[in-house]
């Protein structure tokens, strides 16, 4: 079974560059036509959050539509930059989201690795939380099913990764969310967006996969600092592969044209 995550479009942002205004949808083209020529093809995606910066229907609309020309199963969930409203208007015909309640999360149950597509969005901040009835959800939905081997997917890191910046907007009762995970032995890992850098780590005995964005990138800055600014780096997937002999591996596929390290032709964002 393979498994794409994208994450982190924020369509509708246009970020100025010494070469001139790069529009996000643009980055996101891109990406999705890397996905898509992906082969082996992914069995699904899943589209981990900020999907649109400033939570317009139209660029939700222009999303979706890409998203859709990829002619596999995809999944969504929201991020700090989402409203649960829009994503359940706009996605749910895709008969995957739940039609009650206030919160967007759920599970996959139809595939070998069982998914469970976990809420970190606290409304009108940029960190994440999970308050108690999402975690007793998900402690529910774990004892369901105890021998299932489980993928967890959220936008917020639930942990600190030496990212000052960026751990000033996790999901801040991840400790909370340590004590669920520790008692479930199937959680093969949690699979993250949010900070725009690749970062895994251990965390509550399991592994914490923290993914790019699929449009642009932020600094690797393990000092404190107020503000970053952009980069554009190569895009990313990441890849979750899973059977029975390796268990859950994963890699990551970069998006585009980039050479040895090399910075020619990368745009730079402008200065302020």
């Amino acid at each position: 079974m393979l498994i794409a995550q994208i994450t982190d479009f924020h369509v509708g942002r246009i970020i100025e560059t010494d070469n001139g205004p790069i529009d996000l949808y643009d980055r996101l083209v891109e990406t999705i036509a890397h996905l898509s020529n992906l082969r082996p093809r992914p069995d699904l995606v899943v589209v981990s959050g900020d999907i649109s910066n400033h939570g317009n229907e139209e660029d939700y609309t222009r999303a979706k539509t890409l998203l859709d020309t990829m002619a596999l199963p995809y999944f969504v969930m929201p991020g700090n930059h989402d409203t649960r409203e829009s994503l359940r208007k706009l996605f749910h015909d895709d008969g995957y989201l739940p039609n009650q309640g206030t919160f967007l999360q759920y599970t996959i149950e139809q595939y070998p690795l069982r998914l469970i597509m976990l809420d970190s969005l606290e409304v009108g901040a940029h960190h994440g939380l999970i308050c108690d009835e999402r975690l007793q959800w998900l402690n529910n939905k774990l004892t369901d099913a105890p021998e299932r081997p489980t993928l967890i997917f959220m936008h917020h890191p639930p942990a600190k990764l030496q990212l000052p910046y960026q751990d000033g907007m996790r999901c801040f009762n991840g400790e909370k969310l340590a004590k669920i995970i520790e008692n479930h032995n199937q959680i093969l890992g949690i699979a993250c967006g949010h900070t725009h850098r690749d970062s895994v780590a251990n965390w509550a005995n399991t592994v914490l996969f923290v993914t790019p964005s699929a449009t642009f990138s932020y600094p690797l800055e393990l000092r404190p600092v107020d503000d970053l600014t952009p980069r554009f780096e190569p895009a990313c997937i990441r890849l979750f592969h899973w059977d029975n002999d390796t268990g859950l591996v994963s890699h990551l596929s970069f998006v585009g044209p980039y050479t040895n390290g090399l910075t020619e032709g990368v745009p730079t964002p402008a200065a302020n």
